[in-house]
């Protein structure tokens, strides 16, 4: 059944930018992905940047609203009507406020979040046509260079290698903002986003041991590898059960009740606090102070806690699998 939207706009705050998309532009997307599946376009036409998700049609101001269609302002973002800079500029942070995950972890939500969306805000112009795989390959790049100073094991580069992890993670939770605010969402993003973040922590793990040396560069490489065959596993059964790469998708055999990731995180219950010194914003956090401090020790020890956690409930997933064949 068709579902039209007539949009219309009392000056040229339509055509104005925010967050890398003309207004006009991102209401068409939005009401498209409301479910909107036709729209007529009561302004004077303008270039839009991308292929439209819906067909769109511009007719004269003051046409006749067809039968059925649904109002809409084309020059309305976030609740503000655009009208000049500033309050294009209102409604852009608005917008990008509101481009964070609802289960996002702590340091992301108190901390990180203030540095990233800045950056997302700058990232975004149209001038610039970048997209969000360009912000993950960066931000890998950066992380791999953290590892290499973190291998040569001085107070300095050590110190150096967790700040740049620090900003990795910030560039990480941007690749995210950038794709929601532009509408920029891929398969090949999401399988990137996620393989970049275990690449680079597991290549840290072992850099900060072979830093150390001696038993430290055996545990973190033992360590890497027990967050590898996790990963792994984990891939395979979200990919098995989605055909994506999304890996909030999985759950652990104690999570088998929980339909979404709110679910799961849910910042009400005591799992989710203990369960976020696990989540990379958090120990990736951690791990940049423990550097600074210039205890890179702690890093190996908080690594292979993690670790160990995780292939223990792993050997516990596959057990409660096989019982239940088993019944």
């Amino acid at each position: 059944m068709e579902t039209a939207a007539y949009l219309q706009s009392t000056g040229d705050g339509h055509a104005r930018i925010v967050g890398g998309l003309t207004v006009l532009e991102r209401r068409i997307r939005e009401l498209a992905k409301a479910g909107v599946t036709r729209a007529l376009i009561a302004t004077a036409p303008i270039e839009l940047s991308r292929p439209m998700p819906i067909p769109i049609q511009f007719v004269p101001p003051g046409a006749p609203v067809p039968e059925g269609a649904r109002v809409e302002r084309a020059d309305v973002i976030a609740g503000i009507e655009i009208t000049d800079e500033a309050s294009r500029s209102a409604a852009e942070w608005k917008l990008i406020r509101g481009m964070n995950k609802s289960f996002e972890g702590p340091v992301d939500a108190l901390i990180n979040w203030r540095f990233s969306m800045r950056i997302t805000r700058v990232l975004a112009r149209q001038s610039l046509a970048l997209t969000p795989n360009h912000v993950t390959i960066v931000a890998i790049v950066i992380g791999l260079l953290a590892s290499v100073l973190a291998s040569r094991g001085t107070y300095v580069t050590v110190a150096i290698a967790g700040v740049l992890l620090e900003f990795n993670s910030i560039l990480d939770s941007c690749d995210g903002e950038l794709a929601r605010l532009r509408f920029q969402y891929s398969k090949l993003g999401q399988w990137l986003d996620n393989l970049s973040d275990d690449i680079v922590d597991n290549v840290f793990l072992i850099a900060i041991g072979h830093g150390l040396g001696g038993i430290w560069a055996w545990i973190g490489l033992f360590s890497a590898l027990g967050r590898v065959l996790v990963s792994l596993v984990t891939y395979v059964s979200v990919y098995r059960s989605t055909g994506t790469g999304d890996v909030f998708a999985f759950r652990w055999w104690f999570e088998s009740d929980k339909v979404s990731a709110d679910d799961v995180y849910d910042p009400k219950a005591i799992t989710t606090w203990l369960r976020s010194f696990g989540r990379r914003d958090t120990f990736v956090f951690i791990w940049m102070l423990a550097c600074v401090a210039g205890f890179p020790y702690w890093v190996i020890g908080h690594g292979a806690v993690i670790a160990a956690v995780n292939v223990s409930l792993l050997v516990l997933q596959f057990t409660v699998y096989r019982r239940k064949l088993a019944a």
